[in-house]
């Protein structure tokens, strides 16, 4: 199976291009049938190659078939979670070893792809791969193939702005300094493997559906430590309350998103729901996104903001989390941003940035 991210994609690149004009040069003696209702050829041996969009129906349809090879084309544009649900149908039972192929333009260093495929790390969890050796890559580039290649074409490239032409002319990942949301992230600098120490119980907390996040904190040396954190899917704030209680964080005091206050679940406000199960709520209001973002960016840089090395999913959104029109990027990675706002809110109420000859908050 060829997949893209949506189907008149694959159906105009693939099917009605690249696919024929490869069989027509490298296999003319093929004798190969198209199906151009369900949109899959049958080779001679019966084997058949399906072609499939992340954004069609017809997914559905492939979810209930098995396939031995599955090959993302443009894979730099497939959300990660959603390339394992169709990586679950690599399931045909035969003599074949199961693969799945990937091409791309290499995107920012921030990308699955990178971690996957360069770090070697699982791009969920950013735990060091347990079969890495399976996970190879191959740098080819428009000069390794100029047989089939425009040489009015390698004049275009060669001619682009330096970061596009390293991309796209050599194959190199862009650095992600680019448009990093939380550039001033240092591991070295904030990430420490520490224990939780006795007092106050500090806990940031965003509001969604899938994922639901929190950071679990507390103020030490004048310094915000992280030490554990929630990543719920598919949950509510009825399920957030059971999981803090679970892991002993009864009563503790929430710094949440304003919005907390509207949201309702069950007919009664999120703040509400918390306040029933003991919790104190610390009133604040959301601040713009980009003064949040600055916020942290300047604690990470002045060492404020300290992360036990535990807490995988807040180091991964810091480290990937990217504007993107002017606004972070969750339609890239629909997981990513909801951690780091949590972290976000529970900062600025504790240390903000100046406004107004505002002091910031000082602890002990």
């Amino acid at each position: 199976m060829i997949v893209r991210r949506t189907f008149a994609s694959v159906k105009r690149s693939i099917f009605l291009d690249t696919l024929p004009k490869v069989l027509s040069i490298c296999f003319p003696d093929l004798t190969v049938k198209w199906n151009k209702t369900d949109f899959y050829i049958v080779l001679p041996n019966e084997s058949e190659i399906w072609i499939a969009g992340m954004d069609d129906s017809r997914v559905e349809k492939i979810l209930g078939m098995e396939f031995s090879t599955i090959y993302f084309n443009e894979a730099s544009e497939l959300d990660y979670s959603n390339m394992q649900i169709v990586i679950s149908r690599l399931a045909q039972k035969n003599s074949l070893t199961k693969r799945v192929w990937y091409d791309f333009n290499p995107p920012q260093k921030t990308h699955w792809s990178y971690w996957l495929f360069i770090k070697k790390l699982n791009p969920s969890d950013d735990e060091p791969l347990e079969d890495e050796d399976e996970y190879g890559y191959l740098l080819i580039n428009p000069k390794d193939n100029l047989e089939n290649i425009d040489e009015e074409y390698l004049k275009i490239l060669s001619r682009m702005p330096q970061k596009d032409r390293e991309r796209f002319l050599e194959g190199k990942f862009m650095d992600s300094a680019d448009g990093q949301a939380y550039y001033s992230f240092d591991r070295e600098k904030n990430i420490k493997p520490f224990k939780q120490v006795n007092g106050s119980v500090l806990i940031g907390m965003d509001y969604n559906v899938d994922p639901m996040t929190a950071v679990i904190a507390n103020v030490v040396d004048n310094k915000i430590q992280v030490f554990d954190e929630i990543y719920l899917n598919n949950s509510d704030t009825y399920k957030m309350c059971n999981e803090l209680m679970k892991r002993g964080y009864g009563g503790a005091m929430i710094y949440p998103d304003s919005t907390g206050s509207n949201r309702k679940t069950s007919g009664k406000s999120d703040f509400d729901i918390l306040r029933q199960n003991g919790f104190t709520i610390v009133r604040t209001r959301n601040p713009f996104v980009t003064d949040r973002v600055n916020n942290i960016n300047r604690l990470l840089q002045s060492g404020e903001i300290i992360i036990n090395t535990k807490c995988k999913k807040l180091i991964g959104d810091l480290e990937k989390v990217m504007w993107k029109d002017n606004k972070l990027d969750q339609k890239t990675d629909k997981h990513l941003t909801h951690i780091s706002d949590a972290l976000g809110y529970l900062a600025w109420k504790l240390k903000p940035i100046r406004l107004n000859n505002q002091s910031n908050a000082s602890f002990s």
